[in-house]
């Protein structure tokens, strides 16, 4: 008798949720496939709950697939249960085929997670629903940093850098950057109320546009019931009135610009700001910080992980 084959690989056993953000869809997609064509999973957990393995990912690719090329989803389910691979697909009359790879809507994403790559097809579609969906699957799953660091911010790049190459996507990454924005204040009003006491303020530097992380930021906070007001940009005087007016405990200040030729270094006013008796945390982070040189009473935060831990820790 021959001996089983064994893989070093686990066995994929996904939920609805995971599924459907490895493909981009939104969960009730899936589930509609099941209930209409028979597409279900058919693996369980010990407990009983139904999950999809390696072979129900294989189909709902093909299904996925099919359709995107023009068939009618019935006579893509069809091919894919029937387990046929000759059969031409039954495109809609006057549907275009839809392209895919360098000259279509396709993001690279080499290295990132399943979750990217089915958010991205989902942005590629422009179907916000799908993608806030996914987000907020994600966010409860794996919490906010480990969402932006390992799914977000490589989705954002990718964007960015096609509209650099091509000039094309710039839809793609606008409905992104809004739904990114969107899902992160949902998740952030989820979370249990705020313990009292003083808060984080999360600002940038007049001209740094991106401000993206300070809501990443927010919502990570929220998570760990830090109250924060998040106030986009503000010059100094204004950033030393806001400060004075809330009595904030944190200063975060998030520069994305990287300054070059004869550019003025980012500046964190930390003489601008009122004193305090308990001491105030004072955090600066992002790439516009590079080659500044900070005050020595500012921590330059490595990451967005390292901000959270220092500005949860700050005194209340």
């Amino acid at each position: 008798m021959a001996e089983p084959e064994v893989s070093g690989r686990a066995p994929t056993v996904l939920s609805v949720g995971a599924a459907a953000a490895r493909l981009g869809v939104a969960p009730e997609t899936l589930r509609s496939w099941g209930r209409r064509y028979g597409l279900t999973p058919s693996g369980h957990t010990a407990g009983g709950h139904r999950r999809y393995d390696d072979a129900d990912l294989d189909r709902l690719l093909r299904m996925q697939r099919l359709v995107a090329e023009g068939c009618s989803p019935a006579a893509a389910a069809r091919q894919v249960v029937a387990g046929s691979q000759d059969e031409p697909p039954t495109r809609r009359p006057g549907r275009p085929r839809r392209r895919s790879g360098a000259g279509g809507t396709v993001l690279a994403l080499p290295d990132a997670p399943p979750e990217a790559r089915g958010l991205a097809r989902a942005a590629a579609r422009l179907d916000a629903d799908g993608v806030h969906e996914i987000l907020g699957d994600l966010l409860v799953s794996r919490g906010t940093v480990a969402t932006w660091d390992d799914v977000l911010r490589p989705l954002l790049v990718a964007a960015g850098v096609r509209w650099e190459q091509t000039g094309a996507g710039i839809d793609v990454e606008h409905l992104l950057s809004e739904a990114v924005t969107e899902s992160l204040r949902a998740h952030r009003s989820c979370q249990p109320r705020p313990e009292p006491g003083r808060g984080v303020l999360l600002t940038s530097p007049p001209g740094d546009w991106h401000v993206l992380p300070l809501h990443v930021l927010a919502a990570a906070l929220a998570e760990r019931r830090v109250p924060t007001q998040v106030m986009g940009q503000l010059p100094a005087a204004a950033l030393a009135s806001a400060v004075r007016r809330t009595g904030v405990s944190g200063v975060f200040v998030w520069s994305q610009r990287p300054r070059g030729g004869d550019e003025v270094a980012p500046r964190f006013p930390v003489d601008a700001l009122p004193r305090t008796r308990s001491g105030r945390v004072l955090v600066a982070g992002g790439p516009g910080w590079a080659g500044a040189s900070p005050d020595p009473r500012v921590t330059l935060s490595a990451d967005l992980a390292h901000a959270v831990r220092v500005l949860a820790a700050a005194p209340r």
